[in-house]
C-alpha cells in the first residue's frame, strides 16, 4: 500500500493522528529531502523510523520502478514532502499515475496545505479560485502566465519566494489593476503575518492571494 501523507507546514501540532499511526508502521518513506524528514520524525517522536528514500522532482521518474517493486512485494510505503500535502506543487503525481495504471492500492491522508490555509486566512471569497503554484522566475514568462488569468473569475493563489514577492505584487497590480491582495507569511508558525502589501524585507514561506 502507498500512503500519501500530509505533514505540518510549520506548527508540528497540525500532524494528524492518522498520519502518526501510518508513519510508525510504514517500511519505507519517500522524502523530498531525507534530512528534513529525518528531523521531522525525530521531532514527532517516531522511534521505529522507516527507511528513508530520496524522492524529489528530478529523480521521481528514475525512482518509480524501485517503488513499484517494493509495493509489489507488499511493503508499506509512505510519501511525504518537506511540508504540507504531497503532489501540490511537489513531487508524487507521476508515481500516483503509475500506481493507478497498474491497479495498485494507494490512499491519501489529508492534512495541512499552505494554499488552503492561506485562502482561509485571506478573507477573500473562496467559492471559486485558481491555484497558479510557483510562477516562472523570468519576468516576461511570469507576466504571460498572469495575463492568461486576467479574465478568470475568483481568487488567484500563488506560491512565491520572499525575495520576489514585492516584484510579483507590482506585476499583479500592473496587470489586474486595483485588486484585493493578501500576502500570508510563515503560516501556522510563531511569526505568522497577514499583509496587504510588501513595504519591508520579508523572509520565510509566502503565499499571495488576490481577486
Amino acid at each position: 500500500m502507498l500512503y500519501i501523507i500530509s505533514t505540518p507546514i510549520g506548527n508540528l501540532g497540525d500532524i494528524s493522528l492518522r498520519a502518526l499511526e501510518v508513519l510508525r508502521k510504514v517500511d519505507y518513506l519517500l522524502c523530498e529531502d531525507t534530512r528534513n524528514t529525518g528531523m521531522l520524525l525525530t521531532n514527532l517522536g517516531i522511534n521505529n523510523k522507516p527507511r528513508l528514500i530520496s524522492f524529489y522532482d528530478e529523480v521521481e521518474e528514475q525512482k518509480i520502478p524501485e517503488v513499484i517493486k517494493l509495493l509489489s512485494e507488499n511493503k508499506e510505503v509512505g510519501l511525504v514532502t518537506d511540508a504540507g500535502t504531497p503532489v501540490i506543487s511537489d513531487p508524487g503525481w507521476k508515481l500516483i499515475k503509475k500506481c493507478r495504471s497498474l491497479g495498485m492500492e494507494y490512499t491519501a491522508l489529508p492534512g495541512a496545505c499552505a494554499l488552503i490555509d492561506a485562502l482561509v486566512l485571506s478573507g477573500i471569497p473562496s467559492g471559486r479560485f485558481s491555484f497558479l503554484g510557483f510562477l516562472p522566475k523570468k519576468t516576461g514568462e511570469r507576466k504571460k502566465v498572469l495575463e492568461r488569468y486576467k479574465n478568470i473569475d475568483g481568487a488567484k493563489i500563488i506560491y512565491e519566494s520572499p525575495f520576489r514577492v514585492k516584484k510579483l505584487e507590482e506585476e499583479i497590480r500592473e496587470i489586474f489593476g486595483d485588486v484585493n491582495l493578501v500576502i500570508i507569511r510563515e503560516a501556522t508558525k510563531k511569526f505568522e503575518e497577514i499583509l496587504t502589501t510588501v513595504n519591508k524585507e520579508i523572509k520565510g514561506e509566502v503565499v499571495v492571494i488576490f481577486e
